[in-house]
């Protein structure tokens, strides 16, 4: 009975995988920190960092994704918010599809943290730490949920009595 509920428990906890496979590190690395770019040199350390794609270039020996940087929830996708720590780009050797990565989606990229790299925003200057990408999560579109405008009333057979409204007026 006692290795039946084991195995059962081993079931249900492998279940609740939530990291996506292509962003789950083989081994236990310590992750470098999007906000310790600004102190750490760039040498490789491994890194995940996710946030809302800004732009897509297709160079000739690869793409680069300019992202707007968002912390990641305990499943790595990122929660989008007022705050966001910068931006980052990711290098890949690989076509990305713009019409496919397209501004607004959401990814989240694991891989190494390689360089700074100059550039723009609008006119601002700006130092973008730069990824070079072992895998890219492409999250799905949250899709809001239609307005069914609903005037649900649980006095419905009761309309008459229960939604007029009682007025008392004291006597002068």
């Amino acid at each position: 009975m006692f290795r039946f509920l084991l195995i059962i428990l081993v079931l249900i906890l492998s279940a609740c995988s939530s990291v996506p496979s292509n962003l789950q590190l083989a081994n236990e690395q310590v992750l470098l920190d999007f906000s310790a770019t600004k102190t750490t040199p760039p040498s490789g350390q491994p890194i995940r960092w996710g946030g809302e794609i800004a732009a897509v270039r297709n160079l000739e020996q690869g793409s680069v994704i300019e992202v707007v940087q968002f912390t990641l929830n305990a499943s790595g996708r990122p929660i989008k918010s007022d705050v966001s720590g910068g931006r980052f780009r990711i290098w890949v050797t690989d076509f990305i599809d713009p019409v496919i990565y397209a501004e607004g989606r959401e990814v989240t990229a694991i891989g190494r943290f390689i360089e700074l790299e100059s550039g723009h925003v609008g006119e601002q200057a700006y130092q973008f730490p730069v990824m070079k990408a072992d895998n890219i999560h492409l999250w799905p579109e949250l899709k809001e949920p239609p307005n069914l405008n609903c005037n649900c009333d649980p006095f419905f057979f009761h309309r008459g009595f229960m939604m007029s409204p009682i007025i008392v007026v004291p006597r002068e």
